[in-house]
């Protein structure tokens, strides 16, 4: 028989939170503070869960650090004297004269389910300072509280925390929250509700903080969980390493090259090569559908006009400067080939600006922005029997709120799978001369299948979103791709030096005039 824990106060959460919270933030993935050190936590706003999950609280804290702006994080907190095994334990504390175990209460089973049942009976929790709505969506299943479905944290997510409940349903935490709506919530529920379009997750249910002043805050969305086969990068990466394989054969019976290797690379990749087509064909179908609400002021095309061109100039150029500046400081660093590559990008900046001359062809053509993806890759796909399903649709997270609800070009996100399937070539073909001329082939191959699927399901949106002509869609993508690429660039210089070639070879076919990087 477990022991029993007294009933916690909110004196004691105060005081674990501002006292001993500090000491175990650092050790979570989801804590984006790990480069500055904390000088003080505090809660800004709890909730008792209440039924199913007695001493658990729904707690927003603040942390402040040595330098620039603090954060605040959903830290949901459990205190007990026998809490799983599994939780995560955050700390100890005196419980009215009883020792008791802080758990991260996420891990915990009991309060997954107390979560699940709330939204099902739309409860609303009296926080100290304001409210913590759970909100039901249509496509909640009826059965899911009654059938009892258990429920498991999900390990291994970096930024957001999520729950799964059996096969029915999966609740995402966002750990860093901020104000205003979040992209997930917002894109998702339209997509289910009027965009009516299928292969997204479909939103189940969400949890709102309202705080006494100033605009709500998502807290977490939930939505039905997908049966799948992985992720899309990983597949595609499988299937390019058994390409690799062949090629390599290959090569010790006939010489490779030319129009010889893009037969074998397009007849040994004819099954991806076509799954590949779907996708643009998916892609160009969200688009078509984040497009057709023409009366929600939140949704509606807008033209694109000048005043975008010039922001959007001005933001790449200015990242290009950056991006540059950084390869200048880490030269010495890089491996031979990639410093060589980096010199020559070095001595030619001008180059790579003049992709940017192809916004302008945005509004010349009268394309519109929309809500879009805005973290789009082959990660951000699930495998289904038949076909894809499009997930997370946050945005980049280290960009700001406003910045990931703001409508853009859809070859935002175009752009990023054109540097994904280069990023999957790289990974599985890029070591050896022949491997890697199969890469580029197929990378070739697989960037005009994406491309060619999109314009044909895109050309249906209610409005034009891109250029329809093959040269002038090169034209306005190589902006988008420039940006994704320096993007790249800062973050292997910082994270994986030895992979900073890939988006350097990237960004040397942009300069060379080839825009699908």
């Amino acid at each position: 028989m477990g022991s029993r824990t007294p009933r916690s106060s909110g004196a004691v959460l105060d005081r674990f939170v501002t006292e001993r919270l500090a000491e175990a933030l650092p050790r979570q993935r989801w804590f984006a503070g790990k480069a500055r050190r904390i000088v003080a936590v505090a809660v800004r706003d709890a909730a008792a869960l209440g039924a199913g999950a007695p001493d658990t609280w729904l707690t927003l804290v603040d942390v402040a650090f040595d330098r620039g702006p603090g954060e605040t994080y959903v830290v949901p907190l459990r205190v007990r004297a026998d809490g799983p095994p599994d939780a995560e334990g955050l700390g100890r504390v005196d419980l009215g004269g009883a020792p008791a175990r802080v758990t991260d209460a996420l891990g915990d089973p009991d309060v997954g389910r107390a979560l699940l049942t709330a939204i099902a009976e739309e409860r609303t929790l009296a926080a100290r300072h304001g409210t913590i709505s759970f909100v039901r969506a249509p496509a909640f299943p009826a059965s899911a509280v009654a059938g009892g479905l258990p429920a498991r944290q999900l390990a291994g997510e970096q930024s957001n925390t999520s729950v799964v409940y059996g096969e029915a349903l999966i609740l995402k935490v966002f750990r860093k929250p901020e104000a205003g709506p979040n992209p997930e919530h917002e894109l998702t529920g339209f997509l289910t509700a009027r965009g009516r379009f299928a292969r997204v997750p479909q939103l189940a249910g969400a949890v709102e903080y309202a705080p006494a002043a100033g605009a709500g805050v998502t807290l977490a969305v939930l939505h039905r969980f997908t049966p799948n086969r992985g992720d899309g990068f990983t597949w595609v990466i499988e299937h390019l390493g058994r390409l690799a394989d062949f090629v390599r054969t290959r090569a010790e019976h006939e010489p490779l090259g030319g129009e010889r290797l893009v037969q074998l690379v397009r007849d040994f990749s004819a099954g991806l090569l076509g799954a590949v087509r779907r996708l643009g064909a998916l892609t160009g179908g969200l688009h078509a559908a984040l497009a057709s609400d023409p009366g929600d002021p939140a949704f509606a095309p807008e033209p694109i006009t000048a005043g975008d061109v010039a922001r959007w100039t001005a933001r790449i150029a200015g990242d290009l400067a950056w991006t540059l500046e950084a390869l200048r400081a880490r030269l010495a660093d890089l491996p031979a080939p990639a410093r060589a590559r980096a010199e020559a990008l070095l001595a030619d900046e001008a180059g790579l600006a003049a992709c940017l001359d192809g916004l302008d062809t945005l509004p010349a053509e009268g394309c519109a922005k929309i809500r879009v993806h805005g973290d789009y890759h082959l990660g951000q796909t699930l495998r289904t029997d038949d076909d894809f399903v499009i997930l997370d649709f946050e945005g980049e997270p280290a960009r700001p709120l406003a910045e990931r609800r703001a409508k853009h070009s859809p070859l935002r996100d175009v752009a990023g799978m054109v540097r994904s399937l280069d990023y999957a070539a790289a990974t599985a073909l890029g070591e050896g001369e022949g491997p890697r001329a199969a890469g580029d082939t197929w990378r070739r191959l697989a960037v005009d299948a994406f491309l060619d699927a999109y314009l044909g399901e895109a050309a249906g949106a209610p409005a034009r979103l891109v250029p329809a002509a093959r040269p002038t869609l090169a034209r306005a993508l190589a902006p988008f791709t420039l940006d994704k690429a320096l993007y790249e660039v800062r973050y292997e210089i910082d994270h994986r030096p030895a992979w900073v070639d890939v988006p350097l070879r990237g960004l040397d076919r942009l300069r060379a005039g080839g825009a699908l990087a």
